[in-house]
């Protein structure tokens, strides 16, 4: 495996306030590594300045062999990163379909002539994107709602409808912020097996916040710990349950699976 994502050295402060002070991690091509910790830890902060949303204050970010520092969320979704909130963002107006080819733009780009006369360049492209289309609602079990409206689905699908139009990007890494949020047991299981197949059947990198333990411990290859913004463990799920600085942030009850 190459290293696909290195920070170094990476704060942010609010005024006075130091949200994530000095943390450093990397991800490996193709691994599955999850952030947890505590709330409050800074973890969707660490998200925010790794995908541009909210530029790091001081260190770097270096994705793929060039560097993220200052740039945009628009560029940093066209170098290969497609992330996810923790509140469903999608356009609830819009169908499934339409949200999926929506994240597709910057790929399938064409100009207002070709498009108003539908010349034989845009029928090809718009070709290509149903296909790519088709593609992801078949792999990711969403075909049967594509031509329904978000906002009718249930809260489960409309998880898997957020992270299926992040993959229709066509990303290379993908940030997961508290996807198994709100989620009854039987939709976690199912978006268990969602996040495996985005590893196998699209080979992607992920990286996800998560407080779902027993998620976490079973789909997890590495795991990075925060607490109070900074970084206090980093392991193996084994190494990650029977390490005493995680034990005791979280209150000292540790972590179950």
């Amino acid at each position: 495996m190459s290293r696909l994502l290195q920070v170094e050295h990476v704060s942010k402060i609010f005024g006075g306030l130091k949200a994530v002070e000095d943390v450093s991690m990397h991800v490996e091509e193709g691994e599955l590594v999850a952030l947890i910790g505590p709330n409050g830890a800074g973890k969707t902060t660490l998200f925010n300045a790794l995908t541009g949303v909210s530029p790091a204050t001081e260190g770097s970010v270096t994705f793929n062999g060039v560097s993220l520092d200052k740039k945009k969320p628009y560029q940093v979704a066209k170098m290969g990163i497609a992330r996810t909130f923790q509140n469903i963002r999608l356009f609830h107006q819009l169908s499934v379909r339409e949200n999926l080819q929506a994240a597709m733009t910057h790929r399938y780009k064409e100009d207002f002539v070709s498009s108003i006369l539908r010349l034989p360049t845009f029928t090809k492209k718009e070709a290509l994107v149903n296909g790519w289309t088709d593609e992801i609602l078949a792999k990711l079990d969403l075909s049967d709602v594509g031509e329904m409206i978000t906002a009718n689905l249930p809260y489960g699908t409309q998880r898997r409808v957020e992270i299926a139009r992040a993959v229709a990007s066509d990303p290379k890494l993908i940030f997961l912020d508290e996807p198994a949020a709100g989620m009854n047991p039987e939709e976690t299981a199912d978006l268990t097996d969602l996040i495996r197949r985005l590893q196998s059947e699209f080979g992607l990198t992920v990286v996800l916040i998560e407080h779902d333990m027993s998620l976490v411990m079973n789909i997890a290859e590495r795991i990075y710990v925060l607490e109070h913004g900074k970084l206090i463990a980093e392991g193996t799920p084994a190494e990650i349950q029977n390490n005493q600085a995680v034990i005791t942030a979280y209150l000292g009850g540790g972590i179950h699976v």
